[in-house]
């Protein structure tokens, strides 16, 4: 959840409740690599976009990053497909403990799609044999640390890192979540 998922809005101001959209959480295939991109794209430019500069969303605009994904990683992405339209996509590490990347349109927010593809993919983790979840947020992004933080993760400790796609040092909180 580190630099791509979350989003940074502290407004505070309370959006009425919306319901929950009919969603199919599923394997992400070669096919969803645009709206899974524009997805992403989207939802970092309302969230943890604002936190850090523009120019770290060039690294997954173009579409390759999640496509390379899809291709070489099969299982490592889900989506949420709305009525044949990917609207959300969670990214799992090689060893399926660590979730890298949450992204809901920002359309669909607060409608239940990041709550489903957070606990499907603790569900498919469990089933794997983790004992635990991992998750970094960017410092500053407070939508995505509550987020978290109203699923059961915990902070566990704080970095400051060389981020491999951004090509900056940014800090991250990370939280964990015992699984079972």
């Amino acid at each position: 959840m580190d630099r791509r998922a979350g989003s940074s809005d502290t407004s505070g101001a309370a959006r009425p409740p919306q319901r929950e959209l009919p969603v199919a959480i599923r394997e992400g295939r070669l096919a969803d690599a645009a709206a899974a991109t524009r997805v992403g794209v989207a939802a970092w430019e309302k969230g943890p976009g604002s936190v850090l500069p523009s120019s770290a969303r060039a690294p997954m605009a173009d579409g390759k990053m999640l496509e390379t994904l899809l291709r070489q990683a099969p299982g490592r992405i889900l989506v949420a497909d709305v009525g044949g339209h990917v609207l959300g996509l969670a990214v799992g590490d090689p060893e399926g403990e660590q979730l890298t990347d949450l992204w809901v349109d920002p359309r669909a927010w607060g409608r239940g799609l990041g709550s489903r593809l957070l606990a499907a993919f603790e569900q498919a983790a469990g089933e794997r044999g983790r004992k635990r979840i991992v998750i970094d947020v960017l410092e500053g992004d407070e939508r995505g640390l509550g987020f978290c933080r109203r699923r059961g993760y915990q902070a566990v400790g704080r970095s400051t890192v060389r981020d491999r796609d951004l090509h900056m040092m940014i800090g991250k909180i990370r939280l964990e979540k015992r699984l079972g």
